[in-house]
């Protein structure tokens, strides 16, 4: 993916958000924090993200905004803790926890329909 590429990061960890947040600035993505669902999809449906990386806690979308999101041209980069976690996320890519940053670059950096 190009540099150009925003993404969005949603992880309900406390430890999470930021850390990624200056991570990928610091790589030269654009990064926006999505705290809850409802975020989720205000930000997606504005089109400002082409990437949501996520822990797959957006489970409480409904389910017209989660079908929208499985058929758009939006990547999601699902971290998960288990194999049964990241097969109930649904997600294009899978980082399992605890995963190495060179992971989370070749995820951004592969391309995506």
């Amino acid at each position: 993916m190009l540099r150009s590429t925003k993404i969005l990061i949603h992880d309900e960890r406390s430890d999470s958000p930021e850390f990624l947040l200056k991570l990928l600035a610091h790589r030269g993505y654009k990064a926006g924090f999505a705290k809850n669902p409802a975020e989720i999809t205000a930000m997606l449906l504005n089109g400002q993200y082409n990437v949501v990386l996520t822990n797959g806690k957006y489970h409480t979308l409904n389910a017209d905004h989660h079908a929208w999101l499985k058929s758009s041209s939006v990547c999601i980069i699902g971290i998960t803790e288990s194999h049964t976690q990241a097969q109930e996320l649904h997600a294009d890519i899978y980082l399992q926890r605890p995963f190495l940053i060179s992971e989370l670059w070749r995820a951004l950096e592969t391309p995506h329909p």
